[in-house]
């Protein structure tokens, strides 16, 4: 099993996992804040549903990091790195925006009665107020910690461009196919959190009645999607023309069904909106990136992957990427005396 064996290395995981941990905390602490003054019936309007869903959508957030972070460093992903610092970024966006929405739906709630003339909110509570500074600390958290992946992925940069120099054996038209494959990987990853995100959000917003059939289809969905990145990762590093262009038949459906959501999303939810917009880029980008993928079939990139699958079974290598190359060129993987 692999674990970080450099201080930088450290330091990455060390950061996800503090940042995970404290902006958990916080994000729990106003869910628990904002629903002690709620009523039962308030869960009958969708704007009753709102910190629940970033409550969720955070969690889901840290925890799909924190494994995307670890998969990064034992696979020595210099591509996915840089990923995992611009999705930080996009889960600062959130976070800063996340105070603004929460107070527009208490206010919305404020002096709403039930049918039978109960309130939604409890008379004489704070929610806003009580939940106001962990929102604040929050969207700090979050930020600092921006920064310090960033300084950090710098400083991987070095560490992790020698294992692939080493692996390759400075073969750049083959670095090149595999940073391509690499970053196709990457993307699909990160694809599977904004179209869960995007999903799950949808459910809230657009079926708050789970007796809706849009709720179904949304859960549906969610289990498609994961077969579909799955089966895309699979074709990719098997080279299998037929079923990486299925793949991009289905991202392209994937587009146009977001586009479809976008032009009906009530322009109020506007953070629905952004994410909505980032999740059509990022399946986008996906495509682009599998067509690539599609050209560089049969040009020798499968070879290596099995080649390092069958090294690292045999030999008992480290599980990354490109240890079982180095060993395969005749390379000992080791840092650059430039690291230290």
């Amino acid at each position: 099993m692999y674990a970080p064996d450099t201080t930088w290395t450290r330091a990455f995981l060390s950061v996800a996992v503090v940042q995970a941990l404290v902006a958990s905390s916080l994000e729990a602490y106003v869910l628990i804040a904002v629903e002690r003054c709620f009523e039962p019936a308030v869960v009958q309007v969708p704007n009753g549903h709102t910190v629940p869903m970033f409550f969720a959508l955070f969690i889901f957030g840290f925890v799909y990091q924190l494994v995307l972070v670890y998969d990064a460093l034992r696979s020595s992903s210099m591509i996915q790195i840089v990923g995992l610092c611009l999705y930080n970024l996009c889960l600062l966006v959130y976070a800063i925006f996340q105070p603004k929405e929460i107070k527009e739906a208490l206010k919305s709630l404020e002096g709403s009665i039930t049918w039978d003339h109960k309130p939604l909110i409890t008379p004489g509570t704070n929610a806003w107020g009580n939940s106001l500074p962990a929102l604040v600390a929050l969207a700090l958290v979050v930020a600092v910690a921006t920064l310090v992946f960033c300084f950090v992925a710098w400083k991987l940069r070095t560490e992790f461009a020698w294992l692939v120099y080493k692996a390759i054996n400075a073969d750049l038209s083959m670095k090149k196919r595999v940073l391509i494959l690499q970053s196709y990987v990457a993307f699909l990853k990160f694809d599977l959190f904004f179209l869960l995100g995007f999903l799950a959000q949808n459910m809230v917003w657009a079926s708050p009645n789970m007796g809706k059939p849009e709720f179904g289809l949304s859960i549906g969905a969610m289990l498609l999607v994961c077969l579909v990145i799955w089966l895309a990762v699979v074709c990719a590093q098997r080279e299998n023309k037929v079923g990486t262009l299925v793949i991009i038949l289905a991202h392209f459906a994937a587009a146009g069904f977001l586009c479809y959501k976008l032009t009906i999303i009530d322009r109020a939810l506007y953070m629905f909106r952004a994410f909505a917009a980032i999740t059509v880029i990022m399946t986008l980008c996906t495509i682009g990136m599998a067509v690539l993928c599609l050209v560089n079939f049969d040009k020798g990139v499968k070879m290596f992957i099995e080649t390092q699958q069958k090294q690292q079974s045999s030999h008992n290598l480290p599980e990354t990427d490109y240890a079982s190359l180095s060993y395969l060129y005749g390379y000992q993987p080791r840092r650059s005396p430039l690291d230290d």
